[in-house]
C-alpha cells in the first residue's frame, strides 16, 4: 500500500489559508488607507517657498529656497526686506506619525522651530476641531511650514508655504521689496551660490 502525500482535503485546507492572508492583507491595506491615507513627506526642494515672521519690526514677507550643498547636508536660504539671504542649516526629524519638525538654524539670525504635516494622510480629529465637517475625510494637502522664532521672549511667528513660480515675481515686488524689486530673488540666490 503507497503512502498518500497529499489529499484533497489537505490541499483545500491549504489553498483556505493561502485566500484568508491575502483577504486579511488586502483589508489591513484598505483599512490602512480609508484611516490613514497615504502619508509621505513633503518636498522641499525645487520649489519656491513664500510666507512671513514676526521681527523686531513687526511682520516681514519673505521667500525662501531649500537646497543642499556639495556635502548633502539639507539648508534654507532666506530672502527678506534687504540683505544678502539667511543660510539656515535644516534638522528634520520625524518624532510622531503626525507632523514632522524642523529647527532651522543661522548663527546670526537665530533660531526657528516649526512643524509641517505630512502629505495625503487624514487628519480626521484636527480638521473637526477646526470646523470642517464638510471634508474632515479628505487627505491633507497642506504643506506649509508653521512655527517660531525661538530665540525669543515672547516667541515670534513664522510661516512659509510653496508659492507658485509664475506668482513669485508679483509677491517679491507687491510684499517683500516693493521700494526696491530688483534685483529679484532668483538673482540674489545665484549671486550667493545657492543652487536653484
Amino acid at each position: 500500500m503507497t503512502k498518500r502525500y497529499f489529499s484533497p482535503k489537505g490541499i483545500l485546507s491549504a489553498v483556505a489559508g493561502i485566500i484568508l492572508l491575502i483577504a486579511f492583507v488586502v483589508l489591513s491595506n484598505l483599512w490602512f488607507w480609508a484611516s490613514d491615507g497615504l502619508p509621505h513627506i513633503p518636498t522641499l526642494e525645487g520649489r519656491w517657498w513664500a510666507g512671513y515672521y514676526v521681527g523686531r519690526l513687526g511682520t516681514q514677507w519673505c521667500v525662501a529656497r531649500f537646497a543642499k550643498d556639495p556635502s548633502g547636508q539639507l539648508y534654507m536660504a532666506l530672502l527678506s526686506r534687504s540683505g544678502e539671504p539667511n543660510l539656515f542649516s535644516v534638522e528634520r526629524s520625524y518624532p510622531s506619525d503626525a507632523f514632522i519638525r524642523f529647527t532651522f538654524t543661522d548663527p546670526l539670525w537665530g533660531r526657528i522651530e516649526a512643524k509641517q504635516l505630512y502629505v495625503d494622510k487624514r487628519y480626521y480629529f484636527g480638521r473637526l476641531m477646526a470646523g470642517r465637517f464638510r471634508d474632515f475625510w479628505k487627505m491633507n494637502d497642506d504643506v506649509s511650514i508653521r512655527g517660531h522664532i525661538a530665540d525669543t521672549s515672547p516667541t515670534r511667528e513664522f510661516a512659509i508655504e510653496p508659492i507658485a513660480d509664475n506668482k513669485l515675481e508679483q509677491f517679491w515686488a507687491k510684499y517683500v521689496r516693493p521700494e526696491q524689486p530688483t534685483p529679484g530673488p532668483e538673482d540674489l540666490l545665484r549671486s550667493a551660490g545657492v543652487p536653484i
